[in-house]
């Protein structure tokens, strides 16, 4: 039996002033790089972890992959109401000298976006093309194998997962030439590597209230307002009816300017202080972990939707485990909505970490969890007389599953890893 989501948001707004008290180590990150603070949006940080040894005697042979689209333009009305907005004031009249470089900063990624609205950029395409390369480098020997040349790639049938999925596989096919490469995609595969949660609404309501609670708790625009705008508030106002909405989007046209790369354009750095851009983060980080994440509120309704691309994995994995097989990789390329039910689903230790959405930035990073780019990689190894092994990489660094015994390290026997696997499947079945 479930809890009512009614009561779960009823929780989440009585707890919401301690979780926006809370100082933790987000704050130093985003200070470090203030780009951080676009959570979702932020370009990938390829940051090298630790690596095990592989146990005496196995040796890397498959692997299966699942990667977010990389780096991409804004989508839907994030992608037109800041300029939109800005227009309407300079036609009004009603900026400061400060608000029309605003408006100028706010038009140069505009003018990107016209006719490419959600579309891969060209850093998204080098993402790709990087990670590939660096597996490789990594685990030459899966795909160097001439007795294991075919690869398998799905992906969703939206154009910045293809463009993503052509740069990867054009990035392994100049590093292994002899890889043949069998490419599926359609509505099919779409629902397959994202699909929709059950109580879908409810959860997005749910997201967008807190989103905006937290944001009606925190935010102050008011130094905002007066460096944009001219000291008539009754003109403002006729313009800019909601100043958080309007904060929130020149928030997100600030976090994409990374992606569409014009520096010139810097919102973040120009206009926003870092204390002003850790505000926006925090209540955008839980907005983005409770309509995702694996959160006590909202994970049971979000991770089931990843049953069927477990099962998937769980199948081909299989397949391609046979003596017999030729398979040198499983990849896949999907969205930050197909990722995270995943990871959760899986369980693992980071991304599928399960806290309270209010105070997901305790522990939680978007920024680390789901960039642009994410990606989860099973990488598969085998010894004669042995039971294959895996171990898993999130973001390329090594990642446990939580509470599961591993063989040695981060390393998993595939039978437990599989039973583990099952058994969260089977738990959602009646779903």
């Amino acid at each position: 039996m479930h809890t009512p989501l009614h009561f779960l948001f009823a929780t989440a707004a009585l707890l919401l002033g301690t979780a926006l008290s809370a100082q933790t180590g987000y704050e130093e990150l985003i200070r470090e790089n203030p780009d951080r603070a676009a959570g979702v949006h932020h370009s990938y940080e390829y940051r090298p972890g630790p690596e095990t040894p592989v146990p005496d005697g196995y040796a890397p042979f498959y692997v299966s992959h699942y990667g977010r689209h990389g780096s991409r333009r804004n989508i839907g009305s994030a992608a037109r109401r800041p300029w939109e907005a800005m227009v309407a004031a300079r036609d009004a009249g009603i900026l400061t000298p400060l608000g029309e470089e605003l408006f100028r900063d706010v038009d140069a990624i505009h003018e990107d976006h016209i006719g490419m609205t959600g579309e891969l950029t060209a850093r998204g395409a080098r993402e790709h093309r990087a990670i590939a390369r660096r597996l490789f480098e990594r685990f030459p020997g899966i795909w160097l194998d001439p007795a294991r040349t075919q690869v398998h790639v799905q992906s969703s049938n939206i154009p910045r997962c293809l463009v993503s999925m052509a740069n990867f596989t054009a990035s392994l096919d100049d590093c292994a030439p002899r890889l043949l490469f069998d490419f599926v995609t359609g509505d099919k595969y779409l629902d397959l590597l994202a699909h929709d949660y059950y109580d879908e609404d409810a959860v997005s309501a749910g997201s967008h209230a807190l989103r905006d609670s937290m944001a009606l708790a925190s935010v102050d625009t008011v130094r905002l307002m007066k460096a944009f705008f001219i000291d008539d508030p009754a003109r403002v106002q006729a313009v800019i009816p909601s100043q958080l909405e309007f904060f929130y989007y020149i928030f997100l046209y600030g976090g994409i300017r990374q992606c569409v790369e014009t520096p010139d354009a810097d919102i973040f750095g120009k206009y926003f202080t870092v204390d002003e851009l850790i505000t926006w983060y925090r209540c955008y980080n839980s907005y983005i972990y409770s309509e995702m994440g694996n959160s006590i509120e909202f994970g049971d309704n979000i991770v089931w939707a990843a049953r069927d691309l477990v099962r998937d994995i769980i199948g081909r994995t299989e397949a391609a485990l046979a003596s017999d097989s030729g398979t040198a990789a499983d990849l896949r390329f999907g969205h930050d909505s197909g990722i995270l039910p995943l990871v959760g689903l899986m369980d693992l230790v980071g991304p599928g970490d399960r806290v309270h959405n209010y105070d997901a930035s305790d522990s939680w990073q978007s920024f680390f969890q789901v960039p642009m780019a994410s990606n989860l990689q099973m990488v598969f190894f085998r010894k004669a007389g042995a039971e294959p092994l895996v171990k898993i990489y999130y973001n390329e660094q090594e990642t446990l599953v939580r509470g599961l015994e591993s063989e040695a390290g981060p390393y998993y026997r595939w039978s437990v890893l599989k039973a583990h696997l099952e058994r969260r499947c089977e738990q959602f079945d009646n779903k």
